[in-house]
């Protein structure tokens, strides 16, 4: 696969997550402008405000999760990771307990922030119907091992996912949702991070990662 359909699988999957607060947005706008009516004024109001608001969160975490406004062999900080994944899923039905510990002061790639929103978003994908993302972080050996679990009902990835997390899956046969854990494995193996996913006996999914220290 080239730079170019990579970036291209992504931007979809992107415009695909903006599309609906976006298109809330312009709905309030258009409420707003068709009826005088008090009632309505404020419920647009209360549309608007809404929806702008998730949509920053997602522009937030997107940018840190996939864009690369340090440069190249930039670092950042966990801390901030972290509280924008925490904004991110404030309005979600998967909610995430990231506790905030002597890691969180910790200066990392930015591939390896990447990997870990990555990771968190993909938790998130195996719980359809809800639940928890817990992410657990230790320092050791030089580096940040992250443990990133997903416990809800029916948790679980689509095979399909789990083949492209293990680079398994053929370039060409990659759209705009398997690509983003197809993006999480060229992370990893950039940062020979070893990535593992598995189903545990109490039916979470796990993902575990070693990401080095600059």
């Amino acid at each position: 696969m080239t730079d170019y359909q990579l970036a291209a699988l992504l931007c979809s999957r992107l415009s695909h997550d903006l599309t609906g607060p976006v298109g809330a947005v312009a709905n309030g706008i258009e409420m707003l402008g068709d009826n005088p009516d008090p009632e309505m004024q404020r419920q647009s109001l209360e549309l608007l405000s809404f929806s702008a608001a998730e949509m920053s969160r997602r522009l937030q975490f997107y940018r840190l999760a996939f864009g690369a406004a340090g440069g190249v062999g930039a670092t950042l900080g966990l801390g901030d990771a972290r509280q924008v994944a925490l904004s991110f899923f404030q309005e979600r039905k998967q909610s995430l307990n990231w506790p905030e510990d002597d890691a969180s002061g910790v200066t990392i790639p930015q591939a390896g922030v990447q990997l870990i929103l990555n990771m968190v978003l993909l938790a998130a994908e195996a719980l359809p119907r809800g639940g928890t993302v817990d992410l657990g972080s230790i320092l050791s050996d030089g580096g940040l091992r992250v443990r990133v679990t997903a416990n809800g009902k029916n948790a679980g990835l689509h095979p399909e996912y789990l083949k492209a997390l293990e680079l398994g899956v053929q370039t060409g046969d990659l759209d705009a949702r398997t690509v983003q854990p197809y993006y999480i494995a060229l992370l990893s193996d950039t940062l020979s991070a070893g990535l593992e996913c598995r189903v545990e006996d109490s039916g979470d999914v796990l993902l575990v990662a070693g990401i080095p220290l600059p």
